[in-house]
């Protein structure tokens, strides 16, 4: 896991200032909101989970997108989450070829634990459901390790999805629970996919696609270096570790996306100019 600087804890509530509103850039007809910082996502998350009803949070990356290009059921997920952030540079690239860059993306298996901490901060409850046996169970005792107090209620891996029994079995757990957050890292679309098919029987504020960041935060796969990730070579480092599982993802996946962005905002122009008015010089 990478050493960042920590989240900062949020204010006593009498010294929070009202922070403008976070602008939206539509990509493929999904609305990214841009977070000027962790601490703004993370607050957006905290504010979610704890109104009425079971809110979605879900990260946009290049792959992503082109899973919700060819699945109509994950596009419309995507288009009614209540958070949709930048996880990806891919996405700050598309943003840019759109005219409306997104300047920052957040990449959570960085700073996993600083965002438990920014819950516990918050009373936020959460739980996680995902990664392979053992794997949450280890992350969980290396958080506890070092904090003398937690809001995480629970862990349970995420072999879940071909045994019915078991499945019922830890919904039951977390609805008796009830956390604020419901982390599911079972990987896109599953996890997405899980997260629309039972959405409507979980008892919990908000549910949040995680992906994979347990794996990287107990060690069983390597982050790259942040100044890396920061300038947009993390899908780089992860196609090195990982080549014959990832080289179509990248480097297929990632042109072809950027190609539709590309044709995408070549229309937007072209429309724009025809619907343009002719000014009083050009009609003559």
């Amino acid at each position: 896991m990478s050493i960042l600087t920590p989240i900062a804890p949020p204010k006593p509530q009498e010294e929070l200032k009202v922070a403008p509103k976070a602008r939206q850039v539509m990509i493929e007809s999904i609305p990214v909101t841009d977070y000027p910082t962790r601490e703004a996502l993370l607050q957006a998350i905290v504010d979610e989970a704890k109104r009425p009803g079971t809110s979605v949070c879900l990260g946009m990356n290049a792959h992503n997108a082109n899973m919700a290009h060819k699945n109509l059921f994950l596009k419309k997920l995507y288009q009614r989450a209540e958070i949709v952030y930048c996880d990806g540079a891919g996405v700050i690239l598309a943003s840019k070829l759109l005219g409306d860059k997104i300047p920052v993306r957040y990449a959570n298996g960085d700073w996993f634990f600083e965002m438990w901490d920014y819950f516990a901060a918050q009373n936020c409850t959460t739980y996680y459901l995902g990664s392979a046996p053992g794997i949450a169970l280890k992350g969980l005792n290396m958080y506890e390790a070092t904090r003398s107090k937690h809001t995480v209620l629970g862990v349970h891996h995420g072999y879940v999805l071909n045994d019915p029994e078991l499945e019922a079995q830890v919904i039951a757990e977390i609805n008796a629970l009830k956390p604020d957050v419901l982390f599911v890292g079972f990987g896109c679309p599953l996890q997405e996919e899980w997260i629309a098919k039972h959405l409507h029987e979980l008892n919990v504020g908000l549910c949040y696609a995680i992906g994979a960041s347990m794996d990287y935060v107990v060690g069983v796969k390597p982050r790259p270096p942040e100044w890396l990730g920061n300038i947009g070579g993390e899908w780089l480092f992860r196609l090195f570790c990982e080549p014959k599982r990832l080289y179509h993802r990248y480097l297929v996946g990632n042109p072809w996306f950027l190609g539709r962005v590309a044709l995408s905002a070549v229309g937007q122009k072209l429309t724009g100019s025809i619907k343009a008015p002719l000014t009083p010089a050009a009609r003559h």
